[in-house]
């Protein structure tokens, strides 16, 4: 047992704490800590107090033992006042008695410095056995962490998303009939990675609409830029949620399946929201009437046109045009403009543009001839895939 560890398990004997030990023997917390780690050693003068507080001797606290469990010789307090006390008395004998006594100071000399060289042999041993405690756990540590990063690394692998993105769109009109609304589309998926000989299988699940709970399993063609699509014509319907996912299998037979999603098939994914807009003023989007050689003739109070679309991200907008009709939806326009596109923006799945244009024509300062009815303007989008979608704004009489 080190001096140290002697420390330790007489004041744990005795009850007491690291300060309390501390404060009767007039030192710090800190130094008693030392003693006690074996990092450093106390003095003469604060070993016999600590002895003393302790209840136990010197040499309890100085003293080890052999391998047998016999007791081992140690260097004590009262061994050292006895060979000093000694050395005296052969000092007061004369002068002769000098020589012995300063051979018995060396040998004291030397006893302290072998029990202060035995102390610190003792805790390099300590301190080499802990190192190498140290560097055995920081190996298990590292190989567990090792182990780790790989097992994550696996995961990570196996989890990776096979597919890069789809989408779909139209292929045909969006119909209108007793069934609905409903259109054909088609839908593409591209791979993350692509294997020679790698087949591509599309499931789709209806959920509400007229194809509920039907699900379609649909062979998916490879393209030369590496996109895989359907072959043929799907049919989305208004009013329903369709969910897909994909299987991808190798040339060897190996099976990977990913959700892409769902398409919630409402009214609103198959047509433009037409939004009128205008300068603000009180006069915006109206009309006056007056008489000019006995004919009613209509101007409008404000010229310039302006609209904002938004559609559904697949829609591809080919024109916009605005019609002038003095008779009411049904009847011949009296004019008619084409609108220039003034800016887009996507979000989401829906994307936007403005378009503007304008009624002014010198040649028909005095207006149109008007015989009454309703005047309106008809707002006409026309899509990519050959929709024609209309809004009607009704225009209001300014006094």
């Amino acid at each position: 047992m080190t001096l140290g560890e002697s420390i330790q398990t007489a004041r744990k004997a005795k009850g007491l704490s690291q300060e309390a030990l501390a404060e009767q023997v007039g030192v710090s917390r800190q130094a008693l800590g030392k003693w006690e780690k074996d990092t450093a050693l106390p003095s003469l003068d604060n070993l016999q107090a600590l002895a003393a507080v302790l209840d136990v001797s010197v040499d309890v606290l100085l003293g080890t033992t052999q391998a047998d469990g016999t007791p081992e010789p140690a260097l004590t307090l009262e061994t050292l006042r006895t060979l000093l006390e000694a050395r005296d008395a052969q000092k007061r004998r004369g002068m002769r008695l000098w020589g012995g006594a300063a051979l018995g100071a060396a040998a004291l000399l030397l006893c302290v410095l072998v029990g202060v060289a035995w102390q610190y042999d003792r805790q390099v041993d300590v301190l080499q056995q802990n190192y190498q405690m140290m560097q055995e756990q920081f190996s298990r540590t590292q190989s567990e962490l090792s182990a780790q990063i790989e097992d994550l690394q696996a995961a990570v692998r196996q989890g990776e998303a096979t597919v890069l993105g789809w989408g779909w769109q139209p292929t045909g009109r969006v119909v209108r009939d007793l069934d609905g609304t409903w259109a054909p589309v088609t839908v593409w998926v591209t791979p993350r990675t692509v294997t020679d000989g790698m087949t591509a299988q599309l499931m789709l699940t209806h959920r509400g609409g007229r194809y509920d709970g039907t699900t379609e399993l649909v062979d998916l063609t490879p393209g030369a830029d590496g996109v895989y699509r359907v072959p043929g014509e799907l049919i989305f319907t208004a009013g329903e949620t369709v969910e897909l996912s994909v299987q991808w299998k190798t040339a060897a037979g190996t099976a990977t399946n990913e959700n892409l999603g769902t398409v919630e098939c409402t009214e609103e994914i198959f047509r433009p929201k037409i939004i009128w807009g205008s300068s603000g003023t009180s006069l915006a989007y109206g009309y006056r009437t007056r008489e000019k050689d006995g004919q009613t003739m209509l101007t409008l109070t404000q010229y310039p046109v302006e609209l904002e679309l938004d559609c559904p991200a697949w829609m591809q907008v080919q024109s916009v045009e605005v019609e002038l009709r003095l008779d009411g939806a049904a009847g011949e326009p009296a004019v008619e403009i084409e609108l220039t596109c003034g800016g887009e923006w996507e979000s989401g799945d829906r994307s936007g543009s403005m378009w503007s244009g304008n009624f002014l024509d010198a040649g028909m300062e005095d207006g149109w001839p008007y015989e009454g009815g309703i005047a309106s303007f008809v707002a006409r989008v026309t899509d990519s895939g050959g929709n024609v979608w209309t809004d009607t704004r009704p225009l209001m009489e300014k006094s």
